[in-house]
């Protein structure tokens, strides 16, 4: 007898299935769907279930709020994206080298996957409370700890002389500016070269980066 696997959840019931998993995944992908045709306004709970094929009742079970949907979202993307960032790591690397992979990959990224990242801008812009504060969850921001890996890249640059003396969260931040504006300028400029695009932000940052020879 085949046994159904289950796994711990945080919101009340005790195990979920792998059918609740699958249900909850398909829920995600269609609340990305209403997100990115929609805009996050219109993408309500009533669009989600429509898409799915259920009823709210339905999402109810899954998920407490159209809030902690939308946190889930915002998850799944970012998880989509580290995996397809960690695809295209090699180890070894010399942290210039390093730098230059971790900016390729991420333009690579948004131009292959330009639906995820309308709604990684979507939530980003309009995910607020009353007094327009973000209500993403600190560490999902360039403030928190997604910012640490490329940090670490800057430091260990910084460490082997590759790399001339800056604040590393400076440096990291700007990089990530660079990235992230493109999301909003595809959505003005969907035949932005995004290959002359990479090739200008490595150039740009080798040279910010990089430390100066001495005669």
């Amino acid at each position: 007898m085949i046994t159904v696997r289950s796994e711990k959840i945080p919101n009340g019931k005790s195990e979920r299935t792998f059918v609740d998993i699958a249900r909850r995944a398909q829920l995600v992908e269609c609340a990305i769907d209403a997100i990115a045709e929609l805009g996050l306004p219109k993408a309500s709970l009533a669009e989600v279930a429509k898409r799915a094929g259920v009823t709210k009742t339905t999402i109810f079970y899954h998920f407490t709020s159209r809030e902690e949907l939308i946190h889930e979202v915002f998850a799944s993307v970012l998880r989509q994206g580290a995996e397809f960032m960690a695809e295209r790591t090699t180890s070894g690397q010399s942290a210039a080298a390093e730098l230059q992979t971790y900016i390729e990959a991420n333009v690579a990224y948004i131009d292959t996957h330009r639906k995820q990242v309308r709604v990684l801008t979507a939530i980003a812009m309009n995910f607020t409370d009353a007094d327009g504060r973000t209500r993403l969850p600190h560490d999902a921001s360039v403030y928190g700890t997604s910012l640490a890996p490329l940090q670490a890249i800057l430091e260990r640059g910084q460490r082997a002389g590759e790399f001339r003396d800056f604040s590393t969260r400076t440096m990291a931040m700007t990089v990530r500016a660079a990235i992230d504006v493109i999301g909003p300028q595809l959505s003005v400029i969907p035949d932005l070269d995004l290959d002359a695009y990479a090739r200008d932000l490595v150039s740009l940052f080798r040279h910010a980066t990089t430390q100066e020879a001495r005669p």
